[in-house]
């Protein structure tokens, strides 16, 4: 039985609308609300920020909310015709709920995510991203080896990201501290797209592609963050709507991507490759154009006489600036806000000393030293992030973060000698597959892109309410799968005993495995740091995080470079002297046996719960394991009243 219904006119109403609505029709409540609009514009009318999101800014049970909450149930209704239209007709629905963000999240936020997750992470990135092998093998003539190093250098800015946070936060550009911050890197990112597009490369410049390319990525960190911090901040104000906005956010970089893949193929097919920034380029101009225009959400900040950067809400009348005093007495006084500052400072301290030792990561890439030297460079700075996590999260967080981190550097990652292998011509690779882009970097994209989507409807289906434990199991087994195909194809056994080709072994193989591994391996991961991350620091905690899973993952590259050498594979194209005679060897190490090491991770760092249950003691200095789930003694003595 669904909830209570009335029927008015072939109009569904639920019960749920506030009383005065049950029986009036929709065209008559909103008359109410657009005279409740007009009376509260009036009342509001020296309110600057009115259209912001802002902490404390409105009155609980206030007329704007009440405006706002029963917008949306009028959006919501159940009903059966919609212009002649059924109402499950896609398109109906579609509008519906792009209706339904904008009356909850405002047009520009909704907007701003179209600009910066569709245009920039999604289209952008992937035209550029389509464009690094043509550029490696074809101008640059990059080893593989030399292709993973730059790699790392490139992925610098998203290693970096609670450093950028914290600069933002701390440093307003002409009072604020998202808007300018995401214009200018835009605009340095538009001007790298263009100095790659109009610049002939070869051997002897490669590191001016490389810095091209680190500007562009370093455009689309600071744009993903500091617009991620936006939405995050309006879903802890509208908490019942999360979901919507969340899958709006990944169908905007979803979307993205699929253009990104269909514009490449144009590009690709002509082997026109300067084409692919030529097409990427109006998707950096137009985040430069909506940033500077103002149409992300956010207020103006000043300093107060304490050098704190506080909220510069204007003039609202000594009746308010008396409540605002009062206010920030209380709040000067409340333990709560004492302990965040705590909170923040320690994070802006890690954020300094992750930045410090991914400059290092990066820089050793860079400055010629052999590959022995920079084993133990990288295992220095993974035993100091380790001690980092340790030191300064709480207990049950920090084995959480660990085993991400650690699994993550595990994976050691040889996908420079593997694309090579798979992409080379006869000189190099005698026998080999010899895929040619367009289908190496179109078609495959295409069939990750939909094996992904799999991936995230086997994880709802099998484990979105099983253990948490046995969701990363079930990860680690599916890639070392994946890497098993890897194996075959190398050894030829597709051919020799299989008789399959080798287009067909690897899109229905590598191709399908690795998106849904990785999409097995994220879904969990966000649900056991979700069930962690300490109240109100949520943001800050999924920067910061990320920021350890993206330097697990440059820690495995580098470690992959070393060994890529030890193992003996050289891919040098100018010369076509190319060795891959160990290459089934490292695919059975460290792409088949390394990732199987998680499973007994799991027993150390990660809680044994479901997913639906609650870890609700992060120092676990007062909790005790009643079955599955961790609660507090309080609660174990409720349970046993």
């Amino acid at each position: 039985m669904g909830p209570r219904t009335y029927h008015i006119r072939n109009t569904t109403i639920p019960t749920g609308l506030p009383t005065q609505y049950h029986n009036t029709t929709i065209s008559h409540a909103r008359g109410i609300i657009e005279n409740t609009k007009r009376e509260t514009t009036r009342t509001n009318r020296s309110n600057k920020t009115k259209k912001m999101f802002r902490r404390g800014g409105k009155k609980k049970g206030s007329k704007k909310e009440d405006i706002k909450r029963v917008l949306v149930d009028l959006t919501e209704y159940k009903t059966t015709k919609c212009c002649g239209i059924s109402y499950y007709n896609p398109f109906v629905q579609f509008y519906y709920y792009m209706r339904k963000l904008i009356i909850i999240y405002g047009w520009p936020l909704v907007f701003m995510i179209v600009s910066v997750m569709f245009g920039v992470k999604g289209a952008m990135i992937g035209l550029v991203g389509s464009s690094g092998l043509p550029y490696a093998q074809k101008y640059l003539q990059l080893s593989a080896i030399e292709l993973q190093k730059y790699g790392i250098v490139s992925s610098f800015p998203w290693t970096v990201k609670p450093l950028i946070g914290m600069i933002s936060d701390g440093i307003p550009i002409f009072g604020y501290n998202k808007r300018w911050y995401i214009a200018i890197s835009s605009l340095v990112g538009s001007c790298a797209i263009y100095f790659i597009a109009t610049y002939k490369f070869n051997r002897s410049n490669g590191l001016y592609y490389i810095a091209g390319l680190t500007l562009i990525n370093a455009q689309v960190a600071i744009a993903d963050l500091l617009t991620e911090g936006k939405y995050a901040e309006a879903m802890r104000y509208n908490p019942n709507h999360s979901a919507s906005m969340v899958s709006y956010v990944w169908g905007n970089i979803t979307l993205g991507g699929i253009l990104a893949t269909v514009l490449s193929y144009i590009a690709l097919k002509d082997e026109n490759y300067h084409l692919l920034f030529w097409m990427a380029l109006p998707f950096a101009v137009q985040c430069f154009l909506t940033s500077a225009s103002g149409l992300l959400p956010e207020l103006k900040v000043k300093r107060s006489k304490k050098g704190d950067v506080v909220i510069d809400d204007g003039d609202y009348g000594d009746e308010n600036e008396e409540e605002g005093e009062k206010k920030t007495v209380e709040d000067d006084e409340d333990e709560d806000t004492k302990k965040a500052n705590r909170e923040k400072r320690s994070m802006n301290i890690m954020a300094i000393l992750m930045g410090i030792i991914c400059v290092v990561i990066a820089g050793i890439q860079l400055v010629g030293l052999d590959e022995t030297r920079i084993m133990v460079i990288t295992l220095i700075s993974c035993v100091l992030l380790s001690m980092l996590i340790f030191y300064f999260l709480p207990r049950q967080l920090a084995k959480a973060t660990f085993f991400l981190f650690i699994t993550s550097v595990l994976s050691v990652s040889f996908g420079g000698a593997m694309t090579y292998w798979f992409t080379v011509d006869e000189k190099c690779n005698r026998g080999g597959p010899h895929f040619d882009y367009v289908y190496f970097t179109v078609y495959t994209s295409i069939v990750g892109q939909c094996s992904g989507i799999i991936g995230i409807w086997l994880f709802n289906i099998f484990f979105s309410k099983g253990s948490l434990r046995k969701a990363f199991w079930i990860s680690s087994l599916i890639s070392s799968l994946g890497s098993f195909f890897d194996y075959a194809i190398v050894k030829r056994w597709n051919l020799d005993y299989l008789s399959i080709p080798d287009k067909a072994f690897y899109m229905f193989g590598d191709a399908v495995l690795e998106s849904i591994v990785g999409m097995m391996a994220y879904m969990p991961s966000v649900v056991l740091i979700a069930k962690m991350c300490p109240k109100n620091l949520e943001t800050t905690m999924f920067a910061i995080l990320a920021s350890f899973a993206n330097l697990g993952g440059s820690l495995s590259g580098s470690f992959g470079t070393y060994a890529m050498d030890y193992a003996g594979i050289k891919t040098d194209l100018t010369s076509g002297s190319c060795n891959w005679d160990n290459l089934p060897n490292l695919i059975l190490v460290c792409g088949i046996c390394m990732p199987l090491l998680a499973i007994p991770l799991t027993f150390i760092f990660v809680p044994n719960i479901l997913m639906t249950d609650t870890i609700t003691d992060f120092d676990n200095s007062s909790s005790t394991k009643v079955g599955d789930r961790y609660v507090t003694n309080e609660e174990k003595k409720s349970l046993i009243k």
